[in-house]
């Protein structure tokens, strides 16, 4: 499949590639945010993360190269991210997906959530945190097509991101490099 192309704002909310970003995508009802761990409490009232959204936690790995992920889905997303500051040490960033529009419900969210953990997973290029193994959801057709929609959206900001683990490592074969792990 050739990819498509398609414009991204990045608003750096504190004026630094290291702080907050909120990534919005040209034709995708969705938004992005990068937020650092440090960040979380004066964020935590933001209107993306008091709807349902996945989340991304990223950190670094006690046993290797590879990095440490954690994925989820909540309604809301910051009664996951509050617990998860409070209970786990790994991550030191979360990237969140929301849509602008309140469009998504959980069923589509657990979605995310269980093809995304099976990608990295197939992948094998991240230390999974999660302790679930989640199941695909009942969705009808309609909804099938757009939530996978939606996550091919997700997943082409990922890497922009920095979150290259949903791609298996090794050769690319456009550009004969190897990828990275995170």
């Amino acid at each position: 499949m050739v990819p498509k192309s398609f414009s991204v704002r990045i608003f750096l909310q504190d004026g630094h590639a290291d702080g907050v970003k909120i990534i919005a995508k040209s034709k995708w009802p969705g938004r992005a945010l990068v937020i650092p761990r440090s960040s979380l409490p004066k964020e935590i009232d933001r209107k993306e993360l008091n709807a349902p959204g996945l989340y991304i936690l990223v950190g670094s790995s006690k046993e290797g190269k590879l990095p440490t992920i954690h994925i989820g889905s909540a309604d809301p997303v910051y009664c996951a991210l509050e617990q998860y500051d409070a209970q786990k040490d790994f991550w030191s960033w979360v990237v969140v997906f929301a849509s602008k529009d309140d469009s998504l419900n959980p069923s589509q969210m657990q979605y995310f959530e269980t093809r995304l953990t099976r990608l990295i997973q197939e992948a094998k290029s991240a230390n999974l945190d999660n302790l679930n193994n989640p199941q695909l959801p009942e969705l009808s057709a309609t909804e099938l097509a757009d939530t996978e929609l939606f996550l091919g959206h997700i997943l082409s900001l990922c890497p922009l991101l920095g979150l290259t683990v949903f791609e298996k490592l090794g050769i690319d074969p456009q550009s004969s490099t190897r990828r990275g792990s995170l």
